[in-house]
């Protein structure tokens, strides 16, 4: 494999483009991610409060049920 020399050039060229452009994104990610993620949790928090309490509920009326079906049997 024979490369001339600038050939190479345009190799090492191309690594380091991409190499940047990687470093480049993951870098605006955290950025990005970081402002919103306390926006995101405090979402979180109140669909996870919203989820408890239905389940509680749900909870409630099945002891009726189960207390109801206790009493017939």
């Amino acid at each position: 494999m024979d490369v001339p020399w600038y050939g190479w050039i345009a190799v090492i060229g191309v690594i380091g483009w991409a190499t940047m452009v990687i470093i480049g994104s993951t870098g605006y990610a955290r950025r990005k991610g970081g402002t919103q993620s306390a926006a995101i949790l405090e979402q979180n928090v109140a669909v996870n409060q919203a989820v408890l309490a239905k389940l509680e509920a749900i909870e409630t009326r099945l002891g009726v049920v189960e207390r109801t079906l206790t009493d017939i049997h």
